[in-house]
């Protein structure tokens, strides 16, 4: 009797060390599953830095209610996690120094960088930070984000178009083409705006911005 006693409290102590170590493999399987999908995951998407000499920001607003003006700023930061395969899945943040407005004319700079419109000394920076990237059909997104300007934070969607990846002097490269639109208003910014907020006043509301960018892999 003492022998079957023995024989079964083994029995139930091997099923017990059995169910510990099924619970420990399925756990370890767990784990390596999941660092198996970051590692996937980080190898899908790549890291990029924008390249300020050959990336472009230019904005266009209406002058006198009756023609297009434009401009352009000449500094230009950000960093692309970029997924080739799946757009989607990528991010992108940028910021641009609001003192390096160029408008073709020193004296209508330093009226732009003024507080009648950037005040630049007190918000010297214009920064987007992603939110997400859909597809709106072949080749086109959706790229939506928040917009930070003149002390406002709006969400903003941007056209993606362009999206291209390829080879500069060796160097793996990505690039694309953004284009958005923003009412000055929205941001505070009211000199010379129509009572009514429309593009008929002096300077007009809404302000059209186009983003290039071609960003470098790092």
């Amino acid at each position: 009797m003492k022998k079957a006693h023995t024989l079964i409290a083994s029995t139930i102590g091997l099923a017990a060390i059995g169910a510990g170590l099924a619970g420990f493999t399925s756990s370890a399987n767990e784990a390596s599953n999941a660092i198996l999908e970051t590692s996937v995951e980080s190898v899908a998407t790549e890291s990029y830095a924008v390249d300020a000499v050959h990336s472009t920001v230019l904005f266009k607003i209406r002058h006198g209610g009756v023609s297009n003006f434009y401009g352009r700023f000449n500094k230009l930061n950000g960093s692309i996690e970029f997924d080739k395969s799946d757009v989607a899945n990528s991010s992108m943040s940028f910021t641009i120094p609001a003192s390096s407005v160029d408008t073709n004319n020193k004296d209508r700079d330093d009226h732009v960088k003024n507080a009648e419109f950037f005040n630049a000394r007190q918000y010297p920076e214009i920064s987007f930070e992603s939110t997400s990237i859909s597809e709106v059909s072949d080749g086109v997104y959706a790229l939506s984000g928040n917009l930070s300007f003149h002390g406002e934070t709006k969400e903003i969607t941007a056209d993606l178009t362009e999206v291209r990846t390829g080879t500069f002097r060796g160097k793996p490269v990505m690039g694309f083409e953004a284009s958005f639109s923003i009412k000055r208003s929205d941001y505070g910014i009211t000199k010379y705006l129509a009572d009514d907020l429309s593009d008929n006043g002096p300077l007009g509301n809404t302000v059209d911005i186009t983003v290039a960018i071609e960003a470098v892999k790092q």
